[in-house]
């Protein structure tokens, strides 16, 4: 008896990469390995079509799709080099998203809860007093910038990069970089009031009181305080604004 012919199912057919996207791949998996780092200039056009046996108008569009995603950048007067591949340049894409979509704030804000609380857990461990003092010299430029929220929110993310580096954890520090460059799109008409400006000067005194306590829990729940402040304001500014 003949078996039936067996039929194989696919999930998705298998796509064909263009030249241009597999000129996007390559420069991306140099990036990845630390053969193009940050700031370093790409061989200009021809140079680079030459090495990878295709055609400059290849070169060209991968070269428009990556500055869209942030990854390289143009200097006045020619020229292509690789960004400072920062949170502000490589989340550019999903900030216009956030600006298209109705995301859901308050699974971002839960998210930066979750990893600014451990950090300062962290942080309250590990932090050097130099950057506890620093973060003393932050709090005062933030007191004395209540009525200038550029200048403020300029602080506030030094205020925060600090003790995102002194948790000592390269993963943590990137994660809570991302989510704070997302959350700032919802953030911008919000810390535009002194309140609101005041309320996280609050915060950051709580929140550095404990870690010069050296207390773990004491400084996650007030990261944690601080991200449900945050939140809130946010929230208030956007019903505020519908």
């Amino acid at each position: 008896m003949n078996e039936p012919e067996r039929k194989f199912e696919l999930d998705s057919p298998i796509m064909r990469e263009s030249v241009a996207e597999a000129v996007v791949r390559r420069i991306l998996d140099m990036v990845k390995a630390g053969l193009l780092k940050a700031g370093d200039p790409l061989p200009p056009e021809r140079d680079l079509a030459a090495s990878l046996s295709v055609s400059r108008p290849s070169v060209r569009e991968a070269l428009r799709g990556l500055t869209v995603l942030g990854v390289v950048r143009t200097r006045q007067g020619g020229g292509a080099f690789i960004s400072d591949l920062g949170p502000d340049s490589l989340l550019g894409p999903i900030q216009f998203y956030l600006a298209l979509e109705d995301v859901n704030i308050e699974e971002l804000y839960d998210a930066r809860s979750l990893i600014e609380s451990d950090v300062a857990r962290r942080a309250a461990v590990n932090i050097q007093d130099a950057a506890l003092d620093q973060l003393e010299e932050l709090l005062a430029e933030q007191a004395a910038t209540i009525n200038d929220p550029l200048a403020f929110r300029r602080s506030d993310y030094v205020f925060h990069q600090v003790i995102w580096i002194g948790a000592r954890n390269a993963f943590l520090k990137r994660i809570g970089e991302s989510l704070n460059v997302l959350g700032l799109e919802f953030r911008k008409r919000a810390s535009e009031r002194p309140e609101t400006l005041e309320q996280s000067l609050i915060d950051h005194r709580v929140l550095l009181d404990a870690l010069r306590a050296r207390d773990p829990e004491a400084a996650a729940r007030a990261a944690e305080s601080h991200m449900r402040n945050v939140y809130q304001s946010t929230i208030a500014q956007k019903e505020g604004l519908s």
